[in-house]
C-alpha cells in the first residue's frame, strides 16, 4: 500500500470567525493511499494545531515517523488497520483520521462500491445539511442567510447567549430553524436565562456552550434546557461517550476529530443506540475529505456539511450540496472524490516536469536558453516533480530522483539504493515570504521517506544553505563551485 501526502490551502467566501477564532485561510495535507494503480483519498486540517497536533510540521513527521508501518499495511481491512494507525498516533486524531478514511475510500473503490455500501450502511437518500453563518457584524451576518435563502436549517455562530439581536434580525429574513453554536465561549450564568427567548426565536438545538471542561454545567443546562443541547468539543471519542450521555441531549460527530471513518461511525451506532440525538458535522476541510463523511449521513438526525459551500476553492469534484442545501453523492466507487489539479485550492502538488520549466528557468537559469532547465534526469523512472501554486499557477518547483550520493560524498548510516536527490528546488520572487518554499521542501521530504528514502541530498547554493539548514540539513565538506552558476555546498537530510 503506497501512500503519499499534498498540501492544500482553501479558503472561505467570507472570513470564518466562531467565538474562539478567526480563520482567513485553512492549510490541510491531504493523503493518498494508492494499490494496483486505484487511489483513496483523505483528508487532515491544520485546524486548532495546539488542541490536535495538527501543525504541518507535525503531521508530516507523522507520516514519515510511520512510513516503515504504511508499507507493510493492506487495505483489505480497514478497521484492522485502524487498529494498528492509532497505537501509532493516540495524540493525531487528524493525521490518524485521513489515513483512515483513505484506506476505507481505497478499499470501497477496489470493490467498485460507493463507501456506504463497503461500510453495510443504507444509502443517504434525501437527505440535506444546515447552512452555517459564521460571527460578523449583523449585517454580515444577515447577508449570508439572505445569499442562501430555502436551507432547511441555519447554525448560527453566537459569541453572547444573552444578546438575541443577531437571531432576531436573522428571523427577520426565514422561517428555518436555527441551531446556535456557542463554540466553548459561553457560562451556565448568562446561559440559562436566554433558553427561553431562543426557543420564542426558533432555535431547536444549541451546540456546545460551554468549555469542554465544565461537565457539572452542561449537566445542569441539560436539565434545564427547553430546547436539546448538543456535544462538539465533549465528545472526541467512545471514551466520552458516557459523559456526554450525562450532559448532553445529543453529539456532533467529525470524523476528522473523531479520528477517521471508523470511530465515527461507531460513535453515531453507539449514540443510537443510547438514544442520543446525532449530528454529523464537518471541520474546514475540502472535497477531497468531506465527501467520505456525506456517506455516513443515513446514521445522522441533523447534517452539517456545508463546508464545500462555504469554501471560495476546493481539490477536485465530490460531495455536492445545492442551492437550498440538498446533498448528493456522486456515482463513482469509494467516496466518489475525484482530484482535479485545475481547482485552486492545491498548493503543493506533483506535477509533469514541464509544469515547472519555466520557474527553474526564471529562478535558476535566468538569461540561459530555457533547453537548459530540462535535466537529463526528468524522464528517469522514478523522478518526481513538484510545484508550489498560487491560484493554479506553478510559482515554486523542486525534483527529487533516485540517486545515491556522488562518490567522495559520504553520509553517515545510508543503506546504498536508499539515496534522493533533491534539485530545481526554487521560488518566484512573488512566492517568496509565503511560506509557499518550506511547504515545497516539507512535502518532497514527506515522499522521498513515504518511497523508502534513507537520506535526501542536494548541491545548495551557498546563499540558500540558510533555509535548508532551517528544514534539517546538514553540510558536509567544503563549499564548491559549479561552473557558471557559483558557489555551492554539499547538504544533506534524514529521517532519522
Amino acid at each position: 500500500m503506497k501512500v503519499t501526502a499534498y498540501e492544500i490551502s482553501i479558503t472561505q467566501r467570507y472570513l470564518w470567525r466562531s467565538a474562539r477564532e478567526a480563520i482567513p485561510v485553512q492549510h490541510a495535507l491531504i493523503v493518498e493511499v494508492e494499490q494496483n494503480g486505484i487511489s483513496g483519498f483523505g483528508e487532515a486540517s491544520a485546524f486548532m494545531t495546539a488542541h490536535y497536533n495538527s501543525d504541518l510540521d507535525r503531521m508530516h513527521a507523522d507520516l514519515r515517523r510511520l512510513a516503515p508501518v504504511l508499507s507493510g499495511l493492506e487495505p483489505e481491512d480497514p478497521f484492522a488497520v485502524w487498529k494498528v494507525l492509532v497505537s501509532h498516533l493516540p495524540d493525531s486524531p487528524f493525521i490518524l483520521a485521513a489515513l483512515d478514511t483513505a484506506v476505507h475510500d481505497l478499499r470501497a473503490r477496489l470493490l467498485g462500491v460507493p463507501l456506504w455500501q463497503a461500510l453495510g450502511l443504507e444509502p443517504p437518500t434525501d437527505v440535506r445539511s444546515s447552512f452555517s453563518i459564521g460571527l460578523d457584524e449583523t449585517d454580515v451576518m444577515v447577508t449570508k442567510l439572505r445569499e442562501r435563502p430555502g436551507w432547511p436549517a441555519y447554525k448560527v455562530k453566537l459569541a453572547d447567549p444573552g444578546d438575541l439581536s443577531v437571531l432576531k434580525e436573522l428571523r427577520r429574513h426565514t422561517d428555518a430553524p436555527f441551531y446556535v453554536d456557542g463554540n466553548c465561549g459561553w457560562d451556565l450564568a448568562g446561559t440559562l436565562p436566554a433558553l427561553e427567548g431562543m426557543r420564542e426565536l426558533g432555535v431547536e438545538l444549541v451546540e456546545q456552550p460551554f468549555a469542554r471542561s465544565a461537565w457539572q454545567d452542561a449537566q445542569v443546562l441539560k436539565e434545564a434546557a427547553p430546547i436539546p443541547v448538543i456535544a462538539d468539543e465533549s465528545i472526541t471519542s467512545l471514551h466520552d461517550l458516557d459523559a456526554c450521555a450525562a450532559a448532553f441531549h445529543g453529539i456532533n460527530v467529525k470524523p476528522m476529530k473523531a479520528g477517521g471513518t471508523t470511530p465515527a461511525l461507531a460513535l453515531l451506532r453507539s449514540a443510537r443506540e443510547r438514544g442520543l440525538r446525532t449530528m454529523l458535522g464537518c471541520m474546514p476541510e475540502s472535497a477531497a475529505g468531506l465527501s467520505a463523511t456525506g456517506h455516513l449521513a443515513s446514521l445522522a438526525d441533523y447534517l452539517d456539511v456545508d463546508s464545500v459551500v462555504l469554501n471560495a476553492v476546493d481539490t477536485g469534484q465530490g460531495i455536492g450540496v445545492d442551492a437550498v442545501g440538498r446533498v448528493t453523492l456522486p456515482g463513482r466507487p469509494g467516496s466518489g472524490f475525484r482530484p482535479d489539479p485545475a481547482e485552486h485550492g492545491w498548493r503543493v502538488r506533483p506535477v509533469d516536469a514541464e509544469v515547472i520549466r519555466p520557474v527553474r528557468h526564471q529562478v535558476l537559469r535566468p538569461g540561459e536558453p530555457p533547453e537548459n532547465c530540462a535535466y537529463a534526469e526528468d524522464g528517469l523512472p522514478g523522478a518526481r516533480h513538484f510545484a508550489a501554486l498560487r491560484a493554479g499557477r506553478a510559482v515554486g518547483a523542486c525534483s527529487l530522483y533516485d540517486e545515491d550520493p556522488p562518490e567522495g560524498r559520504t553520509v553517515p548510516g545510508l543503506v546504498p539504493g536508499t539515496g534522493r536527490r533533491l534539485r530545481g528546488m526554487a521560488t518566484l520572487e512573488e512566492a517568496r515570504g509565503t511560506g509557499l518554499g518550506a511547504a515545497l521542501l516539507r512535502t518532497a521530504l514527506t515522499h522521498a521517506v513515504l518511497d523508502g528514502a534513507d537520506v535526501v541530498w542536494c548541491n545548495a547554493r551557498t546563499d540558500a544553505a540558510g533555509f535548508y539548514r532551517r528544514h534539517g540539513f546538514r553540510v558536509a565538506g567544503d563549499p564548491f563551485e559549479m561552473p557558471g552558476i557559483g558557489p555551492h555546498l554539499f547538504m544533506h537530510w534524514s529521517p532519522r
